[in-house]
């Protein structure tokens, strides 16, 4: 062989055997540091939906409206965030196209709430005339054109962005300050006019406009807001992004969380809660007798909604759940995927009556539990990271077909940038309940300006069927939180009457025991029992909710002689699905004091005689006075007396 050749031969040698070098660095590089190679996830945006319910509302919307694309979050369509107010206060509600409404009979229902997409159709004013005659209520969101010349001022100030509260008549000026403290700039628009209109009845002014008034019109009431509540109550529950639907970090870190979507975080309070009681039981109970479902079992004064973390720990997990089972308490753990629960562990969890959540990745970082390998013989340079419905259909590979799995939580509360692609990808899963939404680790509270759970809109105006639930209290380990976390509870059982969603990590105690983390943990659901709270899961919560919106419920009033006096008579009729339903009817109507409730009157000749009475009770809802009736399951058919 030439010397030529030789050397050739040995830069080849030496080319292989450098290559090989620097290829089994890089494999052994990429087996420590892999590749990351992730799936997109399915997404499915809001959808239209229609209601048929035996209720006294209608809210009607004009989907044409609502379907056009937005390019802000001010161009968006919040007609259906009404949904959210009337489904939480009452609980049955039809909603209807505004095709369909054309042709509707609307005799059968009370009240008509017309939103802000449908309150500008000059082809109603006939009809709605007509229903007002006959003694309905309307309810108008920013109407315009001919609809507003009926009862609304004259609109002449034009629209424009609001800034602040200034008044909300007979409101409690604890509740009446935090409203006011609320910077409105950019989460509402109102309506300004030459001046208030005649002979009617202002409820509530922002930066010094009336934007709540009534007016009667013949023998029925017409209610105008001139200010977009959907928008305001959407920004205060979902949270406001901004403009071009991206969300801002507010923290010192490059991953987006849930609480970054909060927008009054320093308003401990939840005034999207506050605002729609106003709106229902002062303003609407005014027009006319509101009763609606109250929407915790059994009558209690709220829910203490809890929820675990499995981490990876399998049946380690789940000690928490079946110590919550030896009081018939029940709760949500939400699994990673990889599922590491054992088949027996799995059969203890049942016996616990707690349910399965999935805590879902969205993540493709290296600490992500959702991982498969990508190789052969144990070298791994590339994982594939699982995307939420792998992660779903993993966890539910191990699971009975019979056990649900419809309830999901974001691990570490990590969200999307886009104001709405996670619910996309949930709603595309087949996710009904999510518990993403938490307030911040060191400002435990009403983050979302509510508790209770709530339906999201998509950026096309359209909604998600899932009910998000806000956690006010994602860790609970300090006595300092449980003191926090008793004044809350108090408060909703005098007043707010709240969801507050609870968070304890089963592993916090091996990881770090202290003796004071585990009696705060026993100590929360000794409180919430004392202040006459629902221990609850989300799936429980969200089952008996369903159960509300797919009631019936329908009232009429009529006054009565009887003996010697005349009485007001209410007349409710409902089929409640669930034991443990109960109504809230108003203390007063118009002068008269509630006096009773029974289970329907019979005539004989000019006096009454009155069948089985209920024990009621009095309560206070953000200031209102209610009366909370119990129900039986199935049909009920009750008088409640006023003098």
């Amino acid at each position: 062989m030439s010397r030529k050749n030789r050397a050739i031969r040995d830069r080849r040698i030496r080319t292989v055997l450098w290559g090989s070098l620097i290829l089994a660095f890089v494999l052994v590089e990429l087996c420590i540091h892999p590749f990351n190679w992730k799936t997109e996830s399915h997404r499915s945006p809001g959808t239209q939906i229609t209601l048929e319910a035996v209720s006294d509302f209608l809210i009607v919307v004009d989907y044409s409206l609502i379907e056009a694309p937005a390019d802000t979050f001010l161009e968006m369509s919040f007609s259906l965030a009404w949904l959210n107010t009337f489904q939480q206060e009452i609980g049955p509600v039809s909603l209807m196209g505004s095709v369909e409404f054309q042709e509707a009979d609307i005799s059968r229902y009370r009240c008509i709430v017309l939103t802000a997409s449908a309150a500008q159709q000059d082809s109603w004013v006939p009809k709605i005339r007509s229903f007002l005659e006959r003694g309905g209520t309307v309810l108008m969101e920013m109407p315009g054109n001919k609809l507003r010349e009926i009862a609304s001022a004259d609109g002449k100030g034009g629209v424009r962005m609001a800034q602040n509260l200034t008044y909300a008549k007979d409101m409690p000026p604890e509740m009446m300050q935090h409203l006011s403290d609320v910077n409105l700039s950019n989460m509402t628009q109102i309506i300004g006019s030459a001046g208030p209109l005649e002979d009617s009845q202002t409820w509530m002014n922002i930066d010094g406009v009336p934007v709540i008034y009534t007016k009667t019109y013949a023998t029925g009431k017409v209610i105008t807001l001139d200010f977009n509540y959907g928008m305001l109550l959407t920004a205060l529950q979902q949270g406001r992004p901004l403009d071009d639907f991206t969300i801002r970090n507010v923290r010192d870190s490059n991953l987006i969380e849930s609480s970054d979507l909060a927008s009054n975080a320093n308003v401990n309070v939840p005034i999207a809660d506050i605002l729609e009681r106003f709106l229902i039981y002062g303003v609407l109970s005014d027009a006319m007798p509101v009763v609606g479902f109250w929407p915790y079992f059994d009558g209690l004064d709220g829910a203490f909604v809890v929820s675990h973390r499995e981490n990876g720990n399998g049946d380690a997990a789940i000690w928490m759940a079946q110590y919550e089972a030896t009081f018939k308490a029940t709760s949500t753990v939400f699994v990673s995927s990889p599922l590491t629960m054992t088949d027996a562990g799995l059969d203890a969890f049942d016996n616990t009556h707690a349910d399965l959540g999935l805590m879902f990745e969205l993540g493709d970082s290296e600490t992500s539990r959702s991982r498969e390998p990508m190789g052969m013989f144990k070298i791994s340079p590339v994982w594939r990271t699982l995307n939420v419905e792998e992660q779903l259909e993993t966890v539910k590979a191990r699971l009975d077909e019979k056990t649900p799995l419809i309830t999901s939580f974001s691990r570490d509360g990590i969200w999307n940038s886009d104001y709405t692609r996670t619910f996309q990808i949930l709603s595309a899963a087949g996710f009904r309940a999510d518990a993403s939404y938490r307030a911040g680790l060191d400002e435990p509270g009403y983050a979302f300006s509510t508790g209770i759970p709530f339906m999201p809109i998509d950026t096309n105006g359209l909604v998600f069927n899932i009910l998000e639930f806000p956690v006010s209290f994602p860790e609970m380990q300090t006595s300092e939180q449980l003191t926090v976390l008793e004044n809350f509870l108090a408060e909703s059982e005098k007043l707010h009457h709240e969801v507050i969603g609870v968070s304890f990590d089963p592993n916090q105690f091996p990881a770090h025991p202290r003796a004071e983390t585990f009696q705060v943990w026993q100590s929360a659901y000794k409180l919430a029992s004392q202040h006459k709270h629902w221990i609850t899961s989300i799936l429980s919560f969200f089952r008996f909710s369903r159960a509300r919106f797919t009631a019936e419920l329908k009232t009429r009033y009529s006054e009565m002689q009887m003996g010697h006096k005349k009485v007001t008579v209410l007349r409710i009729e409902t089929l409640a699905p669930e034991a443990g339903m109960s109504v809230t009817v108003p203390k007063m109507i118009q002068e008269r004091t509630f006096t009773e409730s029974r289970r329907g009157i019979q005539r004989v000749r000019d006096d009454a005689v009155l069948a089985d009475p209920i024990a009621a009770r009095p309560l206070v809802v953000d200031g209102f006075e209610r009366i909370l009736i119990p129900l039986s399951k199935g049909f009920n058919a009750i008088d409640v007396m006023y003098e």
